[in-house]
């Protein structure tokens, strides 16, 4: 049997939604565009699963990716799913985004994030810190090396850099 060709429509609906996170968004009326196109992604995306048309490691990623923009901890949970669903297919980008959703689940459901994906830019100060709290004591030693997860200080200093040329 055939491997099943990637969906192009989601492939699109992906690529639109990286897009949007290259600008900056600086004013609410902004903000409140990218949330209603994400919303429009979200909800098509969620068309797609229904209808049986997200079938490959590379959909179940770029699914996922949209997902994780949501609002809701279904969506994340439901992004964690893909995320590991495409994982296991083999995507290796997929590694650190199941980190990343679960830790955003975690965070929407009241809980510490474990793997210390999660982020907040602050203005004032024009740097970005952890969200807090963490409770990294369940992280196996080489889990966030399987998982492509930097530590805390390094992906700081990466977001810090570019939070600089801003």
């Amino acid at each position: 049997m055939p491997e099943p060709e990637s969906n192009h429509r989601l492939h699109e609906s992906y690529l639109g939604d990286q897009k949007d996170r290259e600008d900056v968004y600086s004013s609410p009326a902004k903000v409140d565009d990218l949330m209603a196109r994400d919303k429009l992604r979200r909800e098509s995306v969620y068309e797609m699963i229904t209808q049986g048309q997200v079938r490959t490691p590379a959909d179940f990623y770029h699914a996922a990716v949209i997902l994780q923009h949501g609002s809701e901890a279904r969506d994340y949970l439901t992004a964690h799913r893909m995320a590991v669903l495409s994982a296991i297919g083999g995507h290796q980008p997929a590694r650190w985004l199941l980190a990343a959703t679960l830790d955003r689940y975690l965070m929407a459901v009241g809980q510490a994030q474990v793997y210390g994906t999660q982020f907040e830019y602050d203005e004032g100060a024009n740097r970005y810190r952890l969200k807090l709290p963490i409770e990294e004591s369940s992280v196996l030693p080489s889990e966030k090396d399987i998982l492509d997860v930097p530590s805390v200080p390094d992906r700081l200093k990466q977001l810090n850099e570019r939070a600089e040329g801003r």
